[in-house]
Parts: structure tokens; C-alpha cells; sequence
């Protein structure tokens, strides 16, 4: 790589730093006054965090020992597609009129009772569970606020539960998180045992940067040990800017089968917070930039392109699967029509994509 390249790649890397560094950092605000037209989404949670103090309600710290709840999130009447709005003086407490705020939190003692909570709401809900895992440098709130957001901007019916591995909140501690990766995978196995154990006929898997890393060792592990009381109610995995080495990612895809269809990664070449991951792992690219994807169609993986989709406001375009009103919009009409299947909609998912750029 020539010094020009280099100094280029540097420049990439500290603009991703310094944006991700000067944000606010999203805290749970609790608002039991809300309007009767916001709309409310259950979020179930299992986590690997340790509890915290104070409105964080989970740490950065690492726990083996797996903690459940359900967060009721208020969805203000003035929500914009793709947007997790905040309050701007979190200290002061959210306006559920024009912010996010959580109506109620419903913490379980145990697995067994967090069971019987999955469960009931089975009965209530589209008979599946679709789980979140988040990437990198977030923070718990910030997790649960996202795959709400997502819950309704996609309209979903569908039990959401969200998997929070330990991230850090810090910026320069992106090796530390890779390591809570590895650490993170055996509760999200239980995790996944546990819904399997419910009676949702489809799991679908949603993951974002690094978390698609776990989620995909996780699968690794899980094919590895034959639990197919889990493979066999797989029905999907989309993985969001994953932040996975090309050469690993072909070596996990060879021990997952038969994959989960579909299977589908949403990539963005302009991805400035994949450019810093590949610059300090010292790889060319990460899965999430791919140019080159056939590779993935070997695999039966289904890439989506949404570069140049330019109504994020994702200043990294880290996220623009997640943020896109375009992206989200096209999603929502497909969902409508039932479950993606591969590979005729996911051949219609990027033909629409790319309408979309124009």
C-alpha cells in the first residue's frame, strides 16, 4: 500500500473515530404518560451484560450468567422513518410526544420465566421470534431503541427480542469487543434454545456489524453440536455491514448446512466504519464491502447492494440498511407479502434497490 493510500485510509479511520466519539450516547428514559396515539413495542431481552445503576440499566461489563426482561418503547406520533428519536436533555427525561421513551420494564428471574412470557405472547403474535444482535460500541438502550424503531418502521408482528452482548462504549476499544464477541456466543446459543423451546414455527436472525460476527459463530457452534431443535426453526438470517474477515467468513459458511434461506447480507462499499475495521485488522476488505460476491452466491448468500442509497443520515454509512425510509420502505412492502424466500425475492429485494438509487 503506498503512503498516499495509507494516509487516506488513516483519514477514513479518524473521521469514523471522531464522529462516533462526539455522539451522545442513547440512555434508557422512563415516561409513563404517553400519548394515546404513540405507538408501543414489546421488546424482549436476553443480555450478557452485567446489570448497571442508574439509566444505563446494563453495563459494558461481561456476566456468563444470561438476564432477561421486556422493555415496553413508546414510539413518539412525530417518529420519521429510521430515526431513533432521542431527548435532547436525556438528564431531564423524554417527552414521549416527540421522543423515545420506555413505558415499563418487566424483569424475569429466570429462564423458566422468561420462557412462560415468550410463550404467551407466541400465542398472541405471528408465530415467530425475530432477534436482534447489535454491533459494535453500543450501548444497551441504544440496542433496544433500534430493533424497536425497526419493529415499527417494518411494521412487524413478530415477537422481537433483542440478544445485547457486552459491548463497550468506547470507541478505541474495538479489540476488546472482538474478544466480547467470542465471549458473547454461548448465551446467544441459549438464547436461541430457549425460543426453540416456544411455540414459534419461524426464528429469524438480524445482526449489524461485529454482532454478525457472533451470530454467525454462534451458528457455527450450534450446526457443530447438531441442535437441531434449533436448526430446524431457522427460517432466515440478515446480516446488516457485517464486520467479518472474507477468508473466516467462508470457513463458518462451510460448517453451517444446510444455511438458513434465506440468507442475506445488506453491503455498502462506502462503509467508512468497515474501512477502519479493515485497516486495523489489516484486511483489505470485510464481508460488508464486498465488490466481488460470488463467492457468496456459491454459499447460496444473497448480497444486497445499498451503496449510493442517499437518504441516511449515516454520516459513516454504517447503518444505511437500518436508517434508509428508501430501504426500510421496500422492506416493509416485501414483509407484507409473507416471508422473504431465497432466491426469487431476494433477486426482487435488490432489483428494487437498485430502482431506488436512480
Amino acid at each position: 500500500m503506498t503512503l498516499s493510500k495509507v494516509a487516506l485510509v488513516w483519514r477514513g479511520v479518524l473521521l469514523a473515530l471522531l464522529l462516533a466519539a462526539c455522539a451522545d450516547r442513547g440512555m434508557i428514559t422512563i415516561a409513563k404518560n404517553t400519548p394515546p396515539d404513540a405507538s408501543i413495542e414489546n421488546i424482549f431481552v436476553a443480555t450478557t451484560r452485567q446489570p448497571a445503576e442508574g439509566n444505563l440499566v446494563f453495563s459494558s461489563l461481561r456476566t456468563s450468567v444470561l438476564s432477561f426482561a421486556r422493555f415496553d418503547i413508546s414510539i413518539p406520533p412525530s417518529h420519521q422513518a429510521g430515526k431513533i428519536e432521542w431527548p435532547e436533555k436525556p438528564e431531564k427525561g423524554a417527552d414521549p410526544a416527540t421522543d423515545f421513551a420506555t413505558r415499563d420494564i418487566v424483569r424475569y428471574k429466570n429462564a423458566r420465566d422468561f420462557s412462560t412470557a415468550l410463550r404467551k405472547n407466541a400465542q398472541n403474535a405471528r408465530r415467530e421470534a425475530i432477534v436482534y444482535v447489535h454491533g459494535f460500541n453500543i450501548t444497551f438502550a441504544e440496542g433496544t431503541y433500534r430493533l424497536a424503531q425497526l419493529s415499527h418502521d417494518l411494521k412487524s408482528t413478530s415477537t422481537a427480542v433483542h440478544y445485547s452482548w457486552p459491548a463497550t462504549q468506547n470507541t478505541l476499544e474495538y479489540t476488546r469487543d472482538r474478544d466480547s464477541v467470542l465471549f458473547a456466543r454461548d448465551g446467544l446459543q441459549s438464547l436461541l434454545e430457549i425460543l426453540a423451546a416456544q411455540p414459534y414455527d419461524r426464528i429469524v436472525i438480524v445482526a449489524h456489524s461485529i454482532g454478525s460476527n457472533l451470530v454467525v459463530e454462534t451458528l457455527r457452534q450450534i450446526y457443530l453440536q447438531r441442535k437441531t431443535a434449533v436448526t430446524r426453526k431457522l427460517a432466515g438470517v440478515v446480516l446488516i455491514s457485517p464486520d467479518i474477515d472474507t477468508n473466516l467468513f467462508e470457513m463458518q459458511l462451510s460448517r453451517i448446512k444446510p444455511l438458513p434461506e434465506p440468507f442475506v447480507i445488506f453491503g455498502d462499499e462506502a462503509d467508512l466504519a468497515l474501512k477502519a475495521s479493515a485497516f486495523l485488522t489489516g484486511q483489505s476488505n470485510r464481508v460488508g464491502q464486498l465488490k466481488d460476491t460470488e463467492i457468496l452466491r456459491r454459499y447460496g448468500v444473497q448480497f444486497v447492494n445499498v451503496t449510493d442509497i442517499n437518504d441516511s443520515e449515516d454520516k459513516l454509512s454504517h447503518t444505511v440498511a437500518i436508517t434508509s425510509p428508501t430501504v426500510l420502505s421496500i422492506l416493509q412492502k416485501l414483509s407484507m407479502t409473507g416471508p422473504l424466500s431465497y432466491p426469487e425475492e431476494g433477486a426482487v429485494l435488490q432489483t428494487l434497490i437498485d430502482r431506488a438509487k436512480r
